[in-house]
């Protein structure tokens, strides 16, 4: 997800010195371990520069020495390896929810030490959510032994569109009154570390392609399914975030209905896609058609998969409802097909994550649409590896991103420049 071609300030000797020491940052996080050989050759640096950067990063243990590589066919010394020090620095990775929060502390490595979760009621104030979650942070750090200076940085995953220059929420449809209220500041205030804020749905994105279902496509779709729907789009091996930050909102399309295919158990009275394929939505049908007594008004998980295994035990009308939640998302998945033509459809969330009968009824509509279309297309359609891990996993990568763009101020390596110099 990071480039390794910047744009250079023209007579900026310091600069360019970031630049150097973040790029061999990032080639030994993607390469480790390696040699100062390798290493040299990777970055087409002179090997005295890169041996300078490297002994400096060693002597203050941000990089560790690993054992010996292999000698070259003729024969001679074997190069030492070194590979980033995971104990030197740690990120966090949060994904904000509507009644939840997840929290995972990660190593430099990008390894998941602890998690939490968090609850609270839906609609809690935001002032009172974030100060919550970062009492939480500050006991985690104390729980595992970690100084403040050795954060490297926070990245979160929020449902609504980013204000990416503020920091904060510019449309909390999900987090009500979250919007315009300040949010990446008030962790940077307490940790002192740079705090990315993206919409959650490309958080699960970024985590199924770099560490997930998506490790050997370039090009995906992730559509996640929750309170409503949303993609998350990789193209070219970034992230597509639009204009307004908003790319990726289909929950929002207008669902056309056919005079041949009403949707007799999960239209509900909706006429977008959000609303017809949220788990509350599907959860209101199953109630509705397979409950002898009153719906209830709260959302029963439990409840929920076992309705979910009716249909792979063969009940009739719970087949028929999973029939019709498989034909509308088929058309969203199709539609998303023939706009960006992907590699790969990433389906997150607990309905497909529960329901086999479901996965496979999607695949039979797009299969079965694709016959009439012109045109050669062999989507493949899965369910994501990491469920919920996905969007903490996303924000992790986000978090150290900061590590090695030259573009980003980050308090943990100036700290640990000064220590050097």
């Amino acid at each position: 997800m990071i480039s390794e071609t910047h744009f250079f300030k023209k007579g900026d000797n310091s600069f360019l010195k970031k630049v150097n020491e973040k790029r061999l940052l990032y080639i030994i996080y993607k390469n480790r371990p390696i040699s100062r050989v390798d290493l040299s050759r990777e970055a087409s640096m002179s090997k005295a520069a890169v041996s300078e950067i490297v002994n400096r990063f060693c002597d203050v243990g941000l990089l560790l020495e690993v054992g010996k590589g292999q000698s070259t066919s003729k024969g001679g010394k074997r190069p030492t390896l070194i590979k980033l020090n995971p104990n030197r620095g740690y990120v966090f990775g949060l994904e904000i929810r509507r009644s939840e929060t997840i929290i995972s502390l990660a190593n430099i490595d990008g390894e998941l030490l602890y998690t939490s979760v968090i609850e609270y009621d839906i609609a809690s104030p935001i002032t009172t959510v974030l100060q919550r979650i970062i009492e939480e942070m500050k006991t985690i750090m104390t729980l595992k032994n970690i100084p403040y200076n050795h954060l490297i940085a926070i990245g979160i995953g929020v449902p609504g569109q980013i204000n990416y220059e503020d920091g904060n929420l510019l449309v909390a449809d999900t987090l009500k009154n979250w919007a315009h209220k300040p949010f990446a500041t008030v962790f940077s205030e307490n940790f002192n570390v740079p705090v990315i804020l993206e919409n959650d749905v490309n958080t699960i994105a970024l985590g199924e392609y770099l560490y997930g279902a998506g490790k050997e496509d370039n090009d995906l779709i992730c559509i996640a399914i929750g309170d409503g729907i949303g993609a998350g789009i990789i193209q070219n091996s970034s992230l597509v975030k639009g204009v307004h930050g908003a790319a990726g909102e289909i929950g929002y399309i207008e669902y056309i209905q056919s005079a041949n295919k009403t949707l007799k158990y999960i239209g509900n009275g909706h006429s977008i896609y959000g609303d017809i394929l949220s788990e509350k939505n599907l959860y209101k049908s199953f109630q509705n058609t397979l409950s002898s007594g009153e719906p209830t008004t709260f959302f029963d998980q439990s409840r929920f998969l076992e309705y979910l295994s009716f249909a792979d035990m063969g009940n009739k009308q719970a087949c028929e409802i999973l029939n019709e939640y498989a034909y509308v998302l088929g058309s969203l998945c199709l539609m998303m097909q023939k706009t960006l033509d992907p590699g790969l459809i990433v389906l997150n969330g607990f309905v497909v994550e529960n329901s086999p009968y479901l996965l496979k009824h999607v695949h039979d509509e797009v299969k079965k649409s694709l016959k009439n279309i012109p045109i050669t297309f062999h989507p493949e359609i899965v369910v994501g590896d990491l469920k919920m891990e996905g969007g903490v996993r996303g924000a992790i990568a986000m978090a150290l991103q900061t590590l090695f763009n030259p573009n980003d101020e980050n308090s943990f390596l100036e700290h640990l420049v000064s220590e050097i110099q």
